[in-house]
């Protein structure tokens, strides 16, 4: 007998949440798939981080990527005779694990682990509007929610009575300790970009048109600083970008994509980080820059906009670029150049072994309660 957790993909950002509920709620680890098609990390590099052997769902898989009828999960469900199991917010695979309670009368819990920001749900600002349907239409069906930021957590309690809140962080001790092992990496990607005493605004994420790196150009050519904008990843809009960043008087330096360490090494030179998308459910990468004491400018409509105050960023508006150049100004100004012979401090607020005790244990609790 398992519990059972049912998601996507193993993604890098997630895998201490994942191993973390695998060990201490006995949960087997399922997934839709071992790679997704936009996903270019090393996947065995990642599954050599989790504690648990993963097991890939069987299915049909329909129009989009993530919605999958998946065979066999009836058959899984009868004979772990689960107390708990975490599907993937309101996807086919949950409706399944619903319809499947329903029919044969099975007494289990049936969390939703959803990464909905606040502006998805109360301003009708969804990825697309099944997604905002089916939340609306299904939420009463489940006994409680895994959510990403605390105003989500409320607006589930203020109408469901549910909600556990749950940011996609990383562990802090695991974390801080991979970007002190990562400094002489860091210093030879300063030594090769040309960034040995620079000043860097950076920018991680897919060169696509919701990451509003256009405005973040334009606000940077406005600020004052003298800093250099690394802008690390590779997308669609690359080209576009490209072009646009020509037509300014400041450097701004296209890495490329990088992952694994190659990745988590630019943090460590990073003055400000910069997270300016108009749609964004959270953003991991406020977390992995908080990790290594960049301070943060983020997007008010993105999740992560939880884990920034006034003592390591500040939040924006990601339409108005005078004001993301004056937020640029101002966290320059407070932000000193990095010491790549020491880690600097994690800048980070919020505690992932405090968040994951929270969970586990009101599932637990619950479950032991017999409150479902």
């Amino acid at each position: 007998m398992a519990n059972l957790f049912i998601r996507t993909n193993i993604a890098p950002y997630r895998v201490d949440t994942y191993n973390a509920l695998h060990e201490r709620l006995d949960m087997k680890m399922c997934f839709y798939r071992r790679k997704g098609k936009a996903q270019m990390f090393d996947i065995d590099q990642l599954e050599g981080q989790c504690t648990f052997q993963p097991v890939y769902l069987k299915g049909i898989r329909l129009k989009s990527d993530n919605r999958k009828i998946c065979l066999g999960l009836w058959r899984m469900l009868w004979q772990e005779r689960p107390k708990i199991v975490i599907v993937p917010e309101f996807q086919i695979s949950a409706m399944q694990v619903l319809l499947f309670r329903w029919l044969t009368r099975r007494k289990f819990k049936v969390v939703s682990m959803t990464d909905d920001s606040y502006d998805m749900i109360a301003n009708n600002n969804d990825f697309t509007q099944l997604h905002a349907w089916l939340r609306t239409h299904t939420a009463k069906y489940f006994d409680d929610f895994i959510v990403v930021t605390p105003e989500v957590e409320r607006w589930y309690q203020q109408y469901f009575h549910r909600g556990i809140w749950l940011p996609i962080i990383m562990d802090d001790a695991k974390a801080e300790a991979n970007y002190d092992r990562l400094l002489q990496l860091s210093r030879q990607l300063a030594e090769r970009y040309g960034l040995i005493g620079k000043k860097v605004l950076l920018s991680v994420s897919r060169l696509v048109d919701l990451k509003n790196l256009h405005r973040v150009i334009d606000a940077f050519e406005q600020s004052k600083s003298d800093a250099i904008l690394v802008i690390v990843g590779d997308g669609p809009e690359r080209e576009a970008l490209e072009q646009h960043a020509k037509s300014i008087n400041k450097k701004v330096l296209f890495t490329g994509r990088f992952d694994g360490d190659e990745l988590y090494a630019w943090y460590n030179l990073s003055n400000v980080f910069i997270l300016a998308s108009y749609l964004e459910a959270f953003g991991a990468v406020t977390n992995e820059a908080l990790l290594a004491g960049s301070r943060v400018i983020v997007s008010r409509k993105a999740g992560s906009s939880c884990l920034v105050n006034e003592e390591n960023g500040e939040l924006i508006d990601p339409i108005d670029v005078e004001c993301i150049a004056e937020a640029i100004d101002r966290q320059m100004a407070l932000a000193s150049i990095p010491n790549l012979e020491a880690a600097r401090k994690s800048l980070m607020t919020v505690s992932f072994e405090e968040r994951i005790c929270n969970v586990v244990n009101k599932l637990k609790n619950e479950g032991e309660n017999g409150k479902y």
